[in-house]
């Protein structure tokens, strides 16, 4: 390989942008869903689930949310039932939305630091559009992310990467000069298929040990985040 074609470490003034997941990564909001979710089940009928057992459910987006909630208690919803019960989970979920939520320690010292270097930030999850926004208006995390990309009808969500590269554009920030932070096996696919670093966080939803989906840093606490930055600096973009 001739030297024009060697890659290069990212430099100091890497990332340009940081671009968090909210549900899993900014905020737990794995007791507010709770609530929601056993709202719709007890209304059906079916008994409540403790929070740890909907911790297992929760990362994949509202239709699995409740189609998995739904088939553990032994019920097999059709198209039309599954859409009627999604639409009513988000709609008692609405009214819940931040009773007991609440952001990760640390996260938002990391934000303002970021902003205090002059780092852009954004947010970009698979949650609605509207309740992404009101949750990041409610914790002030809306102070330091630029861009919040919600679900919209008629885009794909994560993995696909399109929101990302929406996000990106919207920051006017190249791909190479970024990194996602999230909790998922669907934030690593997003970022790997966007060509954007990736950094795993092991406090969210994962089923999956963070680890063995293989992001290029993981961090165990906001503690550690400007290490892994520190150690993506030096690596080869």
């Amino acid at each position: 390989m001739s030297a024009s074609h060697m890659s290069t470490p990212r430099g100091a003034s890497w990332p340009a942008a940081v671009v968090f997941d909210l549900d899993g990564t900014l905020v737990d909001s794995a007791g507010d869903i709770t609530t929601s979710l056993n709202e719709l089940l007890v209304a059906r009928k079916l008994a409540p689930f403790p929070e740890e057992t909907v911790r297992d459910f929760v990362g994949d987006g509202s239709k699995a949310l409740v189609q998995r909630a739904f088939q553990t208690r032994g019920v097999m919803l059709g198209a039309d039932e599954l859409q009627t019960a999604v639409a009513t989970y988000d709609e008692i979920y609405g009214m819940h939305l931040v009773d007991r939520t609440y952001v990760y320690a640390g996260a938002m010292d990391v934000m303002a630091d970021l902003k205090s270097r002059g780092i852009r930030m954004a947010i970009c999850t698979n949650k609605f559009q509207d309740k992404a926004e009101r949750v990041a208006a409610h914790f002030g995390l809306d102070k330091y992310a630029e861009v919040v990309v919600g679900g919209i009808p008629g885009r794909p969500g994560k993995p696909s990467p399109i929101m990302l590269l929406e996000t990106l554009e919207a920051l006017e920030i190249p791909r190479e000069d970024a990194v996602l932070v999230g909790d998922s096996t669907f934030d690593v696919q997003c970022a790997r298929a966007a060509g954007v670093a990736v950094i795993g966080v092991t406090f969210g939803y994962s089923q999956t040990p963070m680890r063995k989906l293989a992001p290029d840093a993981v961090i165990d606490s906001y503690a550690e985040f400007a290490k892994a930055c520190d150690s993506l600096r030096t690596k080869a973009a």
